[in-house]
This record gives C-alpha cells, sequence and structure tokens, in this order.
C-alpha cells in the first residue's frame, strides 16, 4: 500500500468483504453474538414489514454520527468498539477510504453472504459518498439486529477532495428556494401489495431489500423544484411538525419521522406515485425512503435535505449547509478490487 499523508496500512487486509482474501488487521470479525432464533412467520408481507420498520423508528436511534467522532474514536484512538464499513463503488474505495474500514459494495448490502461477517457487539459505521445510501444500509442493517449508524454527509464529511470522495463534495451555501407555511392536507390512498415470499423474517427483510437497493437513491434539490413547480411531485416532510410549520416545500405533506409506519400514516401515501422525502440535512429521509421502498412504495430522497434548500435556521431546525469540513487522513490499495457491483455516486 501506498501512503495517503503519512499513514502506512497494509492493502490485502481490507479485503474481506469484498470476495479477495484475508481478514482485515485493524477491524476483525469477532465472535458472533446469537442471532434471534427465526419463527414461521404469521401475517402478510406488507403488515409484518410495516411492524418491523415501525419498531425501528420508534427505537430512537441516533441515525448519524460526525466524521470527527470517527476520526477520533476509530482512527485515531483505533477505539475496537467502532467497526466501520464502506459501501461506495469496488473503485472509489480502492483509491480512497478511511483507515481500517472493510468494503461491501452498496448493491451487496442486502446479501447473507455479507452481513453474516458483520459483528453483533461493535458499533457499525456506515460509509459512503454523501451520507444517503449508508443512512439507508444503517436502517436495514439496524433492522436486523446489528447496532448500525451512518456517518454524517458521508465521504463529503470526511474531505472537500473530490478525488477522496468519489463524488460531489458538500455544497458551500444553501439554494433560498422559496418556502411556504400553510399546511397540505393528506389524502387516502391504498397500502401497496407486497408479493414476497419468504418464510423468516430475516429472509423477508433480505428480498425486501433486494429490491429497495436496485432505486434511485437521491434526487437533486433543483430537479425537485423544478417537479414541484409542474406539479408533478408528491413531497412527504418527514420533519417535525414545529419546522415543517415554520416553512416547507409548496404542497409538501407532514408525517414525522418517528410515526411514518403507524397505520394511519401509511394510508397518506400515494402507491402509485413517486414520493420525494425531505428531512433536515438528507439523512432521516433517506433512511424513510428505504422503509417505504421496503414496504412496496416507490421514495426518494432529496440530497442535503433542508439545510439545502434554504438558509432559515427556524425553518431547517439547524444551521444551512456549508463546506467547512477539514482534510482528513485515506488510505489506498496497491490494487484495484476485483470488478464488481458498483452505484452512482451518492
Amino acid at each position: 500500500m501506498r501512503l495517503s499523508k503519512q499513514l502506512l496500512l497494509i492493502a490485502i487486509p481490507f479485503l474481506l468483504l469484498s470476495g479477495c482474501g484475508s481478514q482485515p488487521a485493524i477491524q476483525t470479525p469477532v465472535q458472533q453474538k446469537a442471532a434471534s432464533p427465526q419463527v414461521a412467520l404469521v401475517g402478510s408481507p406488507f403488515s409484518l414489514l410495516r411492524q418491523e420498520s415501525d419498531k425501528y423508528l420508534k427505537s430512537n436511534r441516533v441515525l448519524a454520527i460526525d466524521a470527527q467522532e470517527v476520526y477520533e474514536k476509530a482512527v485515531v484512538n483505533a477505539d475496537p468498539s467502532y467497526y466501520l464499513v464502506d459501501v461506495r463503488s469496488d473503485e472509489h474505495y480502492a483509491k480512497h477510504h478511511i483507515p481500517g474500514s472493510i468494503h461491501i459494495s452498496y448493491a451487496d448490502t442486502w446479501r447473507a453472504n455479507k452481513t453474516e461477517f458483520l459483528p453483533r457487539d461493535k458499533k457499525i459505521v456506515v460509509i459512503d459518498y454523501s451520507g444517503h445510501s449508508s443512512s439507508q444500509v444503517a436502517a436495514l442493517w439496524s433492522m436486523m439486529g446489528f447496532d448500525a449508524v451512518a456517518m454524517k454527509h458521508g465521504m463529503a464529511g470526511w474531505s472537500k477532495d473530490k478525488e477522496v470522495i468519489g463524488g460531489s463534495p458538500i455544497p458551500c451555501e444553501p439554494k433560498n428556494f422559496a418556502v411556504v407555511k400553510d399546511a397540505t392536507p393528506a389524502g387516502t390512498h391504498e397500502v401497496p401489495a407486497l408479493d414476497l415470499k419468504a418464510s423468516t423474517l430475516q429472509e423477508l427483510l433480505q428480498l425486501s431489500a433486494e429490491k429497495a437497493t436496485g432505486k434511485t437513491v437521491v434526487i437533486q434539490a433543483d430537479d425537485v423544484l423544478a417537479k414541484v413547480t409542474a406539479k408533478s411531485a408528491f413531497v412527504l416532510d418527514v420533519r417535525a411538525s414545529e419546522h415543517y410549520g415554520a416553512g416547507h416545500i409548496a404542497g409538501a405533506v407532514n408525517i414525522p419521522f418517528r410515526s411514518l409506519t403507524e397505520e394511519e400514516n401509511l394510508k397518506k401515501l400515494p402507491s402509485t406515485q413517486q414520493i420525494v422525502v425531505v428531512c433536515y440535512d438528507g439523512h432521516a429521509s433517506s433512511q424513510a425512503t428505504r422503509v417505504l421502498n421496503q414496504l412496496g412504495y416507490d421514495a426518494v430522497a432529496m440530497r442535503d435535505g433542508m439545510s439545502l434548500w434554504t438558509g432559515d435556521i427556524s425553518v431547517i431546525g439547524a444551521k444551512a449547509i456549508a463546506c467547512t469540513i477539514p482534510e482528513r487522513l485515506t488510505a489506498h490499495l496497491n490494487a484495484p478490487l476485483n470488478p464488481g457491483p458498483s452505484t452512482a455516486a451518492t
């Protein structure tokens, strides 16, 4: 392995979950905790997945952790309780990745032969390009029983260098698009009919995740504005009601994130139209997107959320987006990984 910013690492160990051989030197697999016993499924696939999704959303887990925490805990102090998984493409992982991280392509994150290597007694930090696909993976793996969390803004929160990120850096300022305050009433719709045949809940999660993983991860704010202007988008705002009331995208329906999968709330969503999901910074909306897509909806998250749409702090509920990212260490591989499934840089 060659050096990046004076860091010496061995390349081969990081290939464990990419199908290239030996185990990682820094983050070795640990003894797995016994998985919950699988029982025969009773109920429709939609009902079972809805219940699991609702249980997860109401668990109030942290959705994302800052890159600085990952740097200090996992890289500087080599805290063994952190386990880093990079879900970007094979090419981008090989060129630049966080020291100590292993690799599973996003397209493979639902597969049993990949997840069986993940530890159940560590905090699994999922890393991608901008935090959106990693948030989807974190939701899935958490529902599978792992302690998974996304790294905020992905590699765009680690570096401003497009070569390091493998995609676009964080924008330096918000768009300052218009917002409205009048609430949009929700209609009533039929929930999707899921045609999935599984014998265990784990298998059902994998089958639903396989379909969801193939969907578009994000939509850009400019494209959302065009759809809203043309009145061709169903916008779902999953922020807290107080921030939705302070200002939201015209026509957006509000269902707070933690209550999204309650039965009466899912009936407010169309199953025959794409749903654009909006939150504060893109992480909650991405998790909501994954949950909805696994339930049979067609959902996509607006990239970077309201922190990019507007600079009004009272609307965002946090600071506006900014590209104040310090440069941190990365590692390289001596040779590229064997060609495998890749995803768009999101």
